[in-house]
């Protein structure tokens, strides 16, 4: 009888630190975004593995991955062991199939297993837009199935949110190898490289010496910019071909106008090998907050 009445406290001791049931917050994004930052996070603490390991065990997603990682990599107060790194992954990737891209990455790279391009290939697919990059490479080299650089140029645009990002720069690497866009993808190409472009202007116009100039005249200036681009530059001839009226506010925003820059990323072209926008413009005059930058950002210009 005493052995049983001294255990109760131990007992109680455990459901209260740990808990025997599955936690009521298992699947909240946070848990997984805090198991994400704990799994790197250095010094190594045990009780931050205990929580990964906890929650992964009630079905996290996202903890099952945090941990799986630890394990291919090992050093994060647990040994590396690529077999345990596979089953967690797979786990995960039974709850959210996007998952399937840490399986996929194994096979390519060869991790505990040979190299399998096809079996990599197949695992990017069923990821969905979160393995689109590396399957669009595997299409593109023609590795793990035939090559279909076409089928890799529409998920490269698809899946690109702005000019400049990673899948932006595989598409146009392979449009400047000579592989042509369709139709469709060069409606998609000008829709994201025309959206790119007016951010741009907009960030390098919309600055504190041209509203300055503004407000300093007292009323709305309304110009007219020309930029031509050819088909190997994203950096344009830039022209005001229809002042405000007010020299001052003129010159600033030529001087702002000059620094827009696509850079390596050129539009699409006619036949001529050019393109011309030709751009109408109002500043108006408003307050000026102290987050709006100068033409050379936070510094002044030298």
């Amino acid at each position: 009888m005493l052995r049983t009445l001294l255990l109760v406290p131990v007992f109680a001791a455990l459901v209260g630190c740990q808990g025997l049931g599955r936690p009521d917050d298992v699947d909240s994004p946070i848990v997984g975004l805090r198991c994400l930052i704990l799994a790197g996070k250095q010094p190594f603490e045990r009780e931050n593995l205990r929580y990964i390991e906890r929650y992964a065990g009630h079905g996290s997603a996202k903890c099952k991955v945090a941990l799986g990682k630890m394990y291919e990599e090992g050093g994060y107060g647990v040994d590396q062991d690529l077999g345990k790194a596979r089953v967690l992954f797979a786990e995960s990737a039974a709850l959210d199939p996007s998952m399937n891209v840490l399986l996929g990455q194994m096979a390519e790279r060869g991790e505990g297993e040979p190299v399998d391009y096809a079996k990599a290939r197949d695992l990017y697919q069923r990821s969905g837009k979160s393995a689109a990059l590396p399957l669009a490479r595997l299409m593109a080299q023609g590795k793990g199935g035939s090559q279909d650089i076409p089928g890799a140029l529409t998920l490269y645009l698809d899946t690109t949110r702005y000019v400049g990002d990673d899948a932006w720069k595989a598409m146009d690497s392979l449009r400047k190898e000579g592989h042509p866009l369709n139709e469709a993808q060069a409606t998609r190409f000008r829709q994201v490289w025309l959206k790119g472009f007016l951010k741009e202007q907009n960030r390098r116009l919309f600055v504190r010496e041209v509203l300055e100039a503004v407000n300093a005249s007292g009323q709305d200036k309304s110009v007219t910019l020309t930029y031509r681009f050819t088909s190997d530059s994203g950096t344009p001839q830039v022209t005001l071909t229809k002042g405000s009226g007010d020299a001052n506010v003129d010159a600033w925003i030529m001087k702002a106008a000059v620094r827009i820059s696509l850079r390596d990323s050129a539009p699409l072209t006619d036949e001529t090998g050019k393109l011309e926008i030709v751009s109408p413009l109002t500043v108006r005059v408003q307050e000026i907050s102290g987050r709006v930058w100068g033409i050379c950002g936070r510094k002044p210009c030298g």
